[in-house]
C-alpha cells in the first residue's frame, strides 16, 4: 500500500524547519562542549605550570629581553 500523494508544502516546510533546528542544536551543543573541555584543559595546565596557551604566538611587545 504505497501512497502516491506528495506531502503538503506546509508539512515540507515544517520538516525542513525541524531538520534545520536539529542541525543548529548539534552545532551549539558541540561548540559549548568544546569550550567547556578547553576551559578545563587550560585550568589543568595552569595548575600544573604547563601553560602552553600562548606557545603558538610570538613574543609580546612588552616583554623584556
Amino acid at each position: 500500500m504505497v501512497s502516491n500523494e506528495k506531502p503538503s508544502p506546509r508539512r515540507l516546510a515544517k520538516a525542513g524547519a525541524v531538520i534545520c533546528g536539529v542541525i543548529i542544536a548539534l552545532f551549539i551543543i558541540i561548540f559549548v562542549a568544546r569550550n567547556v573541555w578547553h576551559g578545563e584543559e587550560l585550568e589543568q595546565d595552569q595548575v600544573t605550570g604547563n601553560n602552553v596557551a600562548t606557545e603558538h604566538t610570538g613574543p609580546s611587545y612588552n616583554q623584556q629581553p
